[in-house]
């Protein structure tokens, strides 16, 4: 098994730049061999980054997304297997280079920075912990995209006005279609953040159970992380519900969404930096003193099997 996982390090990336490099072909010729096999190559490097991961998981008995190396090829996946669900859905292959180069970029760096023993929050051993943070991965790579769809909007409509029709301009779907691909990454990222934070929700209330009284009340649902997210969501389904029955669309609907995605880094970069918070999981970095807990989560769960006894 260790020898496979090695050999998944060197092919990972292989993988990800043939993808990479089918889509800019198809980018810069519209060749039917490029537009034929660009989405299979992609489909099977999901395959295969998928059972690369999972037997990852299996080795070191937990989810594989404790390191920076690790988080980065989770996001290469993730953000490639998103990309291919909307590109499915609405048949527009021509902004794939753009996700796919992302996507070897962050699979590039996971492997090369990789180390076979990195500290980790033990909290990735709960299964429930780790669907959380898969559903919230996903969640949050859809949002990207939607970003990253509605800049490519944005731009196309500034040469439009302009009359610039270079090859972006030439090669790229249409502004309707870009549209709909930013949409239909906000209608993935919807659901899916909702089910992470449900999820998050229950895993949260049977951690506590299994936890000592005093430790179990600071473990609340008034979290600053878990209200900015419950808002983000609350503002991302009023968007998809004025898409849907109010009519915002074209250059206001895109902006929107850039200015969405803005603000999404904006306010949990200050929750992040500036309020305590439960959620800081990292077992080398002490969580705020003002949160009252422990220094690690792996002290955490040593004075929960302490109490258990």
């Amino acid at each position: 098994m260790i020898t496979m996982m090695s050999v998944f390090k060197i092919l990972m990336p292989m993988l990800y730049l043939v993808v990479w490099g089918t889509y800019i072909w198809l980018f810069y010729t519209d060749h039917p061999t490029a537009r034929r096999l660009c989405t299979r190559f992609a489909m099977i490097t999901v395959i295969m980054h998928t059972i690369c991961t999972a037997s990852r998981g299996i080795i070191l008995d937990r989810l594989p997304m404790g390191a920076p190396a690790e988080f980065f090829c989770a996001l290469a996946l993730a953000m490639l297997a998103t990309y291919l669900v909307i590109e499915i859905r609405i048949k527009a292959k021509n902004t794939g280079f753009l996700v796919t180069g992302l996507s070897f970029l962050f699979v590039f760096v996971g492997s090369a920075f990789s180390t076979t023993s990195p500290e980790v929050s033990p909290f990735l051993n709960d299964p429930g912990f780790a669907a959380h943070a898969v559903l919230v991965l996903f969640a949050y790579t859809a949002m990207s995209l939607s970003f990253l769809f509605a800049m490519l909007y944005l731009i196309l409509n500034r040469q439009l006005m302009r009359h610039q029709f270079g090859l972006l301009f030439r090669r790229s779907p249409s502004l309707e279609v870009l549209e709909r691909m930013s949409v239909g990454a906000v209608k993935m990222g919807v659901p899916l953040l909702f089910a992470s934070l449900c999820l998050g929700h229950l895993w949260m209330y049977d951690l506590a159970d299994r936890m000592d009284s005093e430790m179990a009340v600071m473990l609340s649902p008034w979290d600053p992380k878990i209200l900015i997210s419950w808002v983000i969501l609350l503002g991302y389904s009023v968007g998809l519900l004025g898409n849907r029955f109010l009519g915002w669309r074209g250059k206001r609907m895109n902006i929107m969404a850039v200015v969405a995605f803005f603000t999404v880094v904006s306010a949990m970069g200050l929750v992040y930096h500036f309020f305590p918070s439960f959620h800081n999981f990292k077992s080398n970095q002490p969580i705020s003193a003002l949160s009252g807990f422990p220094e690690t989560a792996a002290q955490m769960l040593a004075l929960n099997e302490e109490a258990g006894r």
